[in-house]
């Protein structure tokens, strides 16, 4: 028996801003899924591929959107709770972002749905860092979190901020929001016109 979409949950927002810290400290108390295009390009990157999202952006957004459907699609079939680094909705922010149609991103996230709730972290530039992957400046990073809170927005979704404060006092609000929100029974997304 699969997972209800009420048990699949969703961490966003502005690149580097501590979402991978967070699943790393919320530990086991749910199945964590990492997110798809950090690990795209990781992967172009062991592979020698010299593709990335800057040269190809329609093909870095079909594969991103591909990868989000498949881990939505994975966690969907196990029991009980996943949180995600990112999702379907995340794919319409890079593609309005990298100047990629959104249409086949706008499809896919009115079909593919989550926690009717989004845990957002907001852009932090004290923690902000870049790496292999998040070649963003910080400023570029304001436009991609307002990006992606207008995409959840426009999917229908409400979303919940994450406080700035230490990641284990992140991490416990994360956990204590999916304990609360999934023992509840909340997380029917309302539905779209």
């Amino acid at each position: 028996m699969g997972t209800s979409d009420s048990q699949l949950f969703l961490l966003t927002g502005a690149p580097g801003a501590g979402k991978t810290a967070i699943l790393d400290a919320v530990g086991d108390m749910v199945r964590r899924v990492g997110e798809p295009a950090r690990e795209i390009l990781a992967e172009f990157r062991a592979a020698g591929d010299a593709r990335t999202h800057d040269r190809d952006w329609t093909e870095f957004v079909a594969l991103l959107l591909r990868r989000s459907i498949r881990n939505h699609d994975e966690a969907a079939r196990l029991d009980g709770r996943s949180l995600f680094d990112r999702g379907v909705p995340d794919c319409i922010a890079y593609a309005s972002v990298l100047g990629v149609d959104p249409e086949p991103s706008e499809r896919a996230a009115l079909t593919y749905r989550y926690n009717a709730e989004v845990l957002v972290l907001e852009p932090w530039e004290e923690i902000y860092s870049t790496d292999d992957e998040r070649t963003m400046s910080f400023s570029q990073t304001l436009d991609f979190h307002a990006a992606v809170v207008d995409a959840y927005d426009r999917t229908g979704y409400r979303l919940v901020t994450v406080p700035k404060d230490t990641v284990a006092a992140r991490a416990a609000f994360v956990a204590d929001f999916i304990r609360t929100r999934a023992e509840a029974g909340h997380g029917r997304p309302r539905s779209q016109s």
